[in-house]
């Protein structure tokens, strides 16, 4: 959930809650002050009965009225206690009963009491609640929908610059060389992020530059004494002076210069992939390019007695060549070189992905270090470089690899799409 809609929902509950305690706040204390005057024109009658009597020697005349009524009711020695409370009562007018407010009291005429009971309606006072209830509830919800509608604007005003540097940062690459453009905010605390995140690229701009050239620079170094190693090897081996265990030891030498040759070429290979710089891409059918590649190995697989299974459709992908041929050789060489004399290979292709199966050991492997780099079996001669590369490549292009071990066979699928 993004910031904002959280902020929104979160301001909306507060002021809903807010608003609904304070209604109810505002209608009870409306409610009581209303009920207050009611109860002093209550009083107002009381006094004006007391004050009749006491003049008159006698209980007023009660005219009929549709909002007040007025009762007198003869009482013995009881004591009457003087109150207010709410009450329904009949109204004549509208022949129904009504809610009221009424005072009970008592006066003497001459030596006889009178309970007196004063009862006045409480519909326009309800009533008059009710409309200044609607009345504020409309007004706080206008005000609400104003400042939710303002808020958001203004929210998103405020928020703009965060959203245009968060998009600056997701498209940033450092094979672009290119840096996080400065930003002038009238919020201070962007403004500080921007010039961390800006002066961040950078130096990260700065030390991958570095390290790019240090990279090439190393591995172009390194190429140069193999060549002359490789050279002086072979004006070695055609000396004819040599012994059988000179020769022994020359052919292991070839080995190890050819195992340090391609490791050199792995990781170079595989620091382009990872820094992406092998951004030419095309749209292909693979199958011939596999069926070519297999063409390529058989006569390996055919030495160790390996027998080799294809099944392969048109498939569709977009990719760079060399990595795609950078994938079929990894793939392959790792079926050959993990697989025993006799064993098999299965190459299955159709257009939603590959899967390149093989028999070799007879467990299976662990599926958090096979695609870690340099990770190999102690009997393997590989670089230990060959199943990272191909992860690295399917994760390049968004490819699913996976591993699995099924009826005696090491199973990798590389899903070219969901």
């Amino acid at each position: 959930m993004r910031l904002l809609d959280k902020y929104n929902r979160t301001s909306l509950i507060a002021t809903c809650f807010i608003i609904i305690v304070a209604g109810f706040v505002y209608y009870f204390t409306i409610s009581y002050i209303l009920t207050g005057k009611v109860d002093k024109d209550l009083m107002v009658e009381e006094n004006e009965i007391f004050d009749y009597v006491k003049l008159n020697g006698h209980l007023p005349q009660v005219f009929k009225s549709e909002d007040l009524k007025i009762k007198f009711q003869k009482i013995g020695n009881e004591k009457v206690v003087r109150k207010f409370s709410d009450t329904q009562y009949y109204n004549d007018l509208d022949r129904e009963m009504e809610s009221g407010r009424s005072l009970v009291s008592a006066v003497n005429v001459g030596k006889q009491p009178y309970r007196i009971i004063i009862t006045e309606s409480k519909v326009e006072t309800e009533e008059l609640i009710r409309v200044i209830f609607i009345i504020t509830l409309g007004i706080i919800l206008v005000l609400l929908v104003f400042l939710l509608l303002v808020n958001r604007l203004l929210m998103r005003n405020l928020w703009q610059p965060f959203y245009s540097m968060l998009q600056q940062i997701k498209q940033f690459n450092l094979a672009d060389q290119q840096v996080i453009a400065p930003l002038n905010a009238s919020i201070d605390e962007f403004n500080d992020m921007n010039r961390e995140v800006t002066a961040m690229s950078k130096r990260v701009t700065h030390d991958y530059i570095a390290l790019k050239k240090f990279v090439e620079n190393a591995a172009h170094e390194l190429m140069t004494p193999v060549a002359v190693l490789n050279s002086k090897l072979d004006n070695l081996a055609q000396d004819n002076d040599i012994t059988v265990h000179q020769s022994k030891l020359i052919t292991e030498l070839y080995g190890v210069i050819g195992k340090m040759t391609r490791l050199n070429k792995s990781m170079l290979l595989l620091a382009r992939v990872e820094n992406k710089l092998m951004p030419e891409q095309v749209e292909m059918e693979i199958s011939e390019a596999l069926r070519e590649k297999l063409s390529e190995f058989q006569g390996l697989y055919q030495a160790r007695g390996i027998v080799v299974e294809a099944h392969l459709q048109p498939c569709h992908v977009n990719m760079n060549r060399d990595l795609l041929t950078n994938l079929f050789n990894n793939l392959l060489a790792n079926a050959m070189r993990h697989n025993h004399t006799g064993g098999k290979v299965i190459v299955d292709l159709d257009a939603s992905g590959m899967r390149m199966s093989n028999t070799g050991k007879d467990t299976a492997l662990d599926e958090e270090v096979i695609f870690q780099r340099f990770y190999k079996s102690s009997e393997s001669e590989g670089t230990g470089l060959g199943l990272t590369l191909v992860k690295e490549i399917c994760d390049l292009y968004g490819f699913q690899l996976s591993y699995h071990y099924a009826g005696q066979l090491h199973c990798f699928t590389i899903k070219f799409r969901a």
